[in-house]
């Protein structure tokens, strides 16, 4: 549970936990198998207390502490749960607390006394709760090794005014800082007061935008905003969450699918600074990384080394606080390097000092590192959620739970193992090899010796249990062999193969009627198991029903049902606003070529009359971009392109960072170019086309999601939990691209130019109703034109007397 601490009335509820400091401690787990370790710590918990039961009578499990005091006038709550009691006579003679450690490195370093004493502190404050006043329990901690399984006991002599003492102190203290806490959340409501726009004053579009958001969040409600790309979502929506988040005295979370997203949400925030609220950004753990190779434990990374000691002497955290009110990646980095602690970790510190946290969807919605657990019990119900692009959030989040387990992976460790004339390799690929084994049979079993196939199949739980036991024990002896023969690398298969089974048996242990289970090989011969999720609503609903509000917003988050129902909104707690372009409709044409067919079974047969169109819209000397549902019907296209006065750019396959920039530069570089991409790629989404960088987006086809296997079993589930299996499946994620694509084009009131919609499937009502209200008003027919190529041109053809920075007309546009 949360601290809590109520000044007007004076209480303080805690548990026992939070006062000696245990579930605070983030420890830098293992190259993030912290959950790893505390899985395998519950399993060992549960079989400690299953011994202790044989053969101790009267013992008792996960007994429930509650206990009430008065510190200084203030009425102290405290609960918890002892792991163990021995209870006589109804008198509890013994408490016993235990905690599963690695006794080669956890026992023998900087940390261990102090680690010791909360665990000493711990079950003395479960003995002092439980006993009575005349007979006194005794306590004991029970350590227990996770790697060899062996155990430890240690008596802890405790009394009653050695405990009372330690607590009251405690209590003062937290309530101290919690009264400085308080303190700056009224300094921080008298700035939300006089908050500043991002600009010199809102437009007309970010009004209503504004206050809707201030109206949802000041009740604690939710918020779905489709608002055109361009209208100024990103200002309107962080002035008004921001303001009432302050004044509320709540955290705000900016959440973006791309870093590239990161960099609009940091310069808004900037712009309203004063010296006030506090701002950070938080960078992917890899990219933050100071170390030679990611392994994130205090044994195998100076920079983890001593953490806890080097920051406190180096007073890095109180430093950077007075340094300024928002804190970048690259200042943290050098920071923290300076002074050899991890730079990631020091982002993590950092938090619960700052109100405006700008990151990725995954630190609040992925399972395995989201920070609620690192901020502590209600850190959500004090967030204010604010999700970008929130369309993307949708196949992220069956992403989150959908594991695989492959023989890709496992083979290239048996690989590395393999000739180690060592126990622990040959303890080690004797699990794998286990692991590998079990994975082949189950797809052997599942669709004999086919290839390019997968069948639904009954996963092996129990043989999944055991084997992860066994490998999570024995990578810890791992490490400690990497560390003491300085096998260090930037790729270790070893570590892939044990994450990717944790991730698994992970999800596998959540169940529910959302989740199949797939065996399968490729056609390259690769043997996999995998989890797939196909609704992911129940996981991100337990997040947004815990937060203190989210507006989740994108140019495309219609219909509001759909994304309402995946993203878990609760239908009675949700609110929606639906924005319409704020540029003038003159400045936009929009047009449906319908004698094309891009269906999977026709498009080749119509790949010439697209590659003819394609030629005759694109108009000489602006710049076009054309999308297609795929790579392979790209180039398909691609093939029969006539000679155009345009210069030819292709989205590759695989493409860099620094290729698709260089790419994206040509588009400034004075010549036409026409650019084919994909729907859904780098360049239908997330990049700016400022100026005349862009005039003309055709796109072709609905891009509807690829016909498989994975995507029929999503249209059988939607029919059933929603009665609209085709829609959900298929119909919005596909539509949704083609509008995220074609508002690459208009993004300010000085932007002109024409979308094109290759497929009579845009006429079909179904496809249309899903199209902007301002494109189609009602009637799809509206598209079609009699002649696509003359209306094109005459668009791009004003009266001379305009000053348009367009080509002059074409004497030939009619005829």
């Amino acid at each position: 549970m949360a601290i809590l601490i109520d000044l007007e009335s004076r209480s303080f509820a805690a548990s026992v936990t939070d006062l000696v400091g245990e579930s605070g401690n983030r420890a830098i787990g293992l190259n993030g198998s912290g959950l790893s370790r505390l899985w395998i710590g519950q399993e060992l918990h549960r079989r400690v207390q299953e011994e202790l039961a044989a053969v101790s009578p009267g013992f008792e499990a996960e007994v429930p502490v509650r206990f009430e005091t008065v510190v200084d006038g203030w009425r102290v709550t405290v609960v918890g749960r002892a792991d163990g009691v021995i209870r006589l006579d109804d008198h509890v003679v013994r408490v016993d607390e235990i905690k599963t450690l690695h006794f080669a490195v956890d026992l023998h370093n900087l940390y261990a006394s102090e680690r010791l004493d909360r665990f000493r502190r711990q079950v003395s404050l479960y003995a002092a709760a439980l006993s009575g006043d005349d007979v006194p329990a005794s306590a004991r901690l029970v350590l227990v090794d996770i790697v060899t399984f062996e155990e430890r006991h240690e008596e802890v002599v405790w009394d009653r005014t050695s405990v009372d003492d330690w607590l009251g102190q405690t209590v003062r203290r937290l309530i101290a800082i919690e009264q400085r806490r308080l303190e700056r959340l009224e300094r921080l409501r008298a700035e939300a007061r006089d908050l500043p726009f991002p600009h010199p004053e809102p437009r007309p579009a970010q009004m209503p935008m504004g206050a809707a958001v201030e109206a949802a969040l000041g009740e604690q409600r939710h918020l779905l905003l489709a608002a055109p790309t361009g209208a100024g979502k990103t200002a309107a929506v962080m002035h008004a969450a921001l303001r009432r988040a302050l004044l509320d005295g709540h955290r705000l979370f900016y959440l973006t699918a791309k870093t590239l997203q990161q960099t609009l949400a940091v310069e808004t925030v900037r712009s309203m600074q004063r010296d006030g609220f506090r701002s950070l950004q938080l960078r992917a753990k890899g990219k933050m990384c100071a170390n030679a190779e990611m392994i994130c434990h205090e044994e195998f990374c100076p920079f983890a080394r001593e953490y806890g000691a080097k920051l406190i002497r180096s007073q890095l955290l109180p430093t950077l606080l007075d340094s300024g009110s928002h804190f970048e990646p690259d200042r943290i980095f050098d920071a923290a390097r300076q002074h050899e602690v991890c730079p990631f970790e020091v982002s993590l510190d950092l938090l619960p000092d700052v109100d405006v946290v700008i990151c990725d969807y995954n630190y609040v919605f992925d399972p395995v590192i989201g920070l609620a657990s690192l901020l502590g019990g209600g850190a959500l119900q004090r967030a204010v959620l604010i999700a970008d692009e929130a369309h993307n959030l949708v196949e992220r989040s069956r992403e989150y739970y959908s594991p695989s387990l492959s023989s890709a992976i496992l083979q290239p460790a048996l690989a590395f193992l393999a000739g180690r004339e060592n126990a622990l390799f040959r303890r080690l690929a004797a699990v794998i090899g286990t692991l590998a084994e079990l994975v082949e049979g189950t797809v052997r079993d599942a669709i004999e010796d086919r290839h390019d196939a997968e069948n639904p199949v009954e996963l092996p739980r129990r043989e999944l249990t055991e084997i992860r036991i066994e490998l999570d024990a024995a990578i810890l002896q791992y490490f400690l062999y990497k560390r003491e023969h300085e096998l260090w690398s930037a790729d270790d298969p070893v570590l892939d193969a044990f994450f990717q089974l944790t991730h698994f048996h992970r999800v596998l242990g959540l169940g529910g009627e959302e989740f199949v289970h797939l065996a399968g090989r490729t056609a390259v011969g690769e043997v996999r198991l995998r989890i797939v999720c196909l609704d992911a609503s129940r996981f991100l609903g337990a997040v947004l029903e815990e937060s203190g509000g989210c507006v989740a917003m994108s140019a495309t988050l219609e219909p509001f049902e759909f994304y309402r129902d995946l993203l878990g909104f609760d239908d009675h707690r949700t609110d929606t606003l639906a924005v319409p372009s704020p540029f003038p409709a003159e400045n936009r044409l929009v047009l449906a070529v319908d004698d094309v067919d891009t269906t999977w079974r026709r498009r080749l047969e119509h790949a010439d009359a697209i590659a003819g169109w394609i030629s005759r819209l694109a108009e000489p000397g602006l710049n076009a971009l054309v999308l297609f549902p795929s790579y392979a019907f790209l180039e398909t296209v691609l093939d029969r392109l006539p000679g155009m006065a345009h210069e030819v750019l292709v989205q590759q396959r695989g493409a860099s960072d620094a290729e698709q920039q260089e790419l994206l530069g040509r588009l400034s570089s004075g010549r036409s170019q026409l650019v084919l991409a994909v729907l859904g790629g780098i360049f239908a989404e997330g990049v700016d086309y400022p100026g005349d960088m862009l005039s003309q987006v055709m796109v072709v086809s609905p891009g509807l999601p690829l016909y498989n296997l994975e995507r029929e079993m999503l249209k059988a589930y939607y029919a059933a939990h929603y009665g609209r299996g085709f829609e959900y499946a298929y119909l919005v994620p596909g539509m949704t691209r083609v509008v995220q694509a074609a508002g690459r084009l208009i993004r300010s009131a000085t932007d002109r130019g024409t979308i094109v919609l290759l497929c009579r499937r845009f006429l079909d009502r179904r496809y249309a109703a899903l199209l902007p209200d301002e494109w189609i008003d009602g009637d799809p027919s509206a598209l079609l034109h009699p002649d696509p190529v003359a209306a094109v041109r005459a668009f791009f053809s004003p009266p001379r007397d305009v000053g348009c920075k367009m080509p002059p007309e074409d004497p030939c546009a009619d005829s």
